[in-house]
């Protein structure tokens, strides 16, 4: 429904442009990768992911796809209507006339301090943001794919995001 739903994708435009690939329209061939690839954390939620491990990813597919907590996909949640023109992470203070950084983490919003301009909150959320991620992925350690660990370790954090 992700890629062929017009109602989800009105309301869901992160989702324009996605494909599902050949193999997977074929739901036996799925179900076989959903067998071999699903796993549990207890009292978490998971979700099937396409551009965690390939960062602007647009296909569902056996190699592009990865189960992961519910926690963890929330960690790239960007918010790009509600954010307007400015950066991720970085907003517009128009009482003090500064940009201001914030951050959530484990479900609270972090004030990261107010600047000059949009690219230095930029590039202290980048740092926290990027710093959290690695500390998230620390706490699955032990319960996630090792290339959905190594993924995360990975992953930066663009003005472009």
């Amino acid at each position: 429904s992700r890629c062929h739903d017009n109602y989800l994708l009105e309301k869901e435009p992160t989702y324009k442009q996605c494909t599902i690939c050949e193999e997977w329209r074929e739901y036996s061939s799925f179900d076989k990768w959903f067998n071999e690839n699903y796993y549990e954390i207890e009292n978490e939620k998971m979700e099937l992911d396409k551009d965690i491990l390939f960062k602007g990813n647009k296909i569902y597919s056996p190699e592009t796809c990865i189960f992961v907590p519910k926690n963890i996909n929330l960690l790239f949640v960007k918010s790009d209507a509600k954010r307007g023109d400015y950066p991720i992470g970085v907003n517009y203070n128009k009482r003090s006339g500064k940009f201001v950084a914030r951050c959530g983490e484990y479900g609270k919003r972090v004030n990261l301090g107010t600047f000059r301009t949009p690219e230095e909150a930029f590039n202290v959320y980048k740092n926290e943001k990027e710093r959290y991620i690695k500390e998230v992925a620390d706490l699955y350690k032990d319960r996630i794919p090792q290339k959905l660990y190594e993924a995360l370790y990975k992953y930066k954090v663009e003005i472009t995001d």
